[in-house]
């Protein structure tokens, strides 16, 4: 009898053994690797994103609540080419990093191919996504920049007196053509006679080529413009402020920038689910899902003047119906504007 008690206690101890390894493997990927703070990794196609366009400031905004509100150690590389994107993530996974976040869609292969190969990291998607690896060790948190791009148009298409609005791309992927398509539905909303010209550049960088684009749309009297180009974007709004046209900036207040371009900037709330992620984090709570970051998270900067008080209160009165659900924009998709 003595010999069976120990046997019954040592297959108990050894089940009660494996029952923590699994409940530590499957907590594994939200917890920190240390006993210190989290290593959290992000890196950007481009230099200086703090001072670049408006989704990378936004980005850097959601980071720095990483660092200085919760105390996590944060690194970040810069100009990094996108074919390079894997070889720099790996060096972050080396070096122990619990989460690499990617802030930027065109990173979306090295996202897909890494977290199946590194389960002890945990990548997150910071862009717009459709799907992500069905592994426990990825997440995504996704603005809707459809939604996104019809609060945009709203504010364009009333403000306009010309009834002509321009928008300008980098490059023709896909998260900008569910923005821009968002931006035409929403302008024809708010003034139903309202023409929109996409042109795109082909490039983010090149501030020449972006200002001649500019200069074509004002010429052809667009008095409203909107631009998602990375460090380019200063082009437009220079062409903006010597033409007397008035540009909403991407994501982040760009109005420091040039302060006589904009009409106004549409913010991406970024510190608020960047916060989210940190809690999700430290709660166990993220899943191998996609958190959609919906029309509560943007919000228009102040207007400092641009427009007379009463077309700033129709804006906001459009912007607080349209995220009330009293009014609707049209969901299409618009294919032509991708030549």
């Amino acid at each position: 009898m003595k010999k069976r008690s120990v046997k019954f206690i040592v297959l108990a101890l050894v089940l009660s053994m494996l029952f923590v390894l699994v409940a530590c493997a499957n907590n594994s990927n939200n917890s920190s690797k240390s006993d210190g703070p989290p290593k959290v990794a992000s890196l950007f196609s481009i230099p200086d994103p703090r001072n670049a366009g408006g989704w990378d400031r936004a980005q850097m905004a959601g980071l720095d609540v990483l660092s200085n509100d919760f105390g996590w150690e944060v690194n970040i590389a810069e100009s990094v080419p996108y074919p390079r994107i894997s070889e720099i993530v790996l060096g972050f996974v080396d070096q122990g990093y619990d989460i690499v976040i990617y802030p930027d869609a065109g990173m979306m292969e090295s996202y897909m191919e890494l977290p199946a190969d590194n389960p002890d990291t945990l990548f997150i998607m910071c862009s717009i996504i459709d799907e992500i690896p069905q592994v426990p060790n990825a997440a995504a948190y996704a603005p809707d920049f459809h939604e996104y791009g019809m609060l945009v148009g709203l504010a364009m298409g009333r403000a306009s007196q010309t009834n002509k609005i321009g928008i300008i791309g980098g490059a023709p992927i896909p998260v900008l053509q569910r923005v821009f398509s968002g931006v035409i539905e929403g302008a024809k909303v708010a003034n139903p006679n309202i023409e929109a010209t996409v042109l795109w550049a082909g490039d983010w960088t090149d501030t020449a080529k972006h200002r001649e684009i500019s200069m074509l749309l004002t010429n052809e009297g667009c008095d409203m413009l909107f631009t998602v180009t990375g460090p380019a974007d200063k082009g437009v709004y220079e062409v903006a402020e010597a033409t007397g046209a008035l540009v909403v900036g991407y994501t982040w207040d760009m109005y420091n920038d040039n302060p006589n371009a904009f009409l106004t900037s549409l913010i991406v709330n970024t510190p608020s689910f960047y916060k989210q992620l940190a809690e999700d984090f430290l709660a166990g709570k993220i899943k191998n899902e996609i958190v959609s970051l919906d029309r509560q998270y943007f919000y228009f900067a102040d207007f400092r003047g641009s427009v007379p008080k009463d077309v700033e209160d129709d804006i906001r009165e459009l912007a607080r119906k349209f995220l009330a659900g009293e009014i609707s924009v049209p969901n299409t998709i618009h294919e032509d504007i991708m030549n």
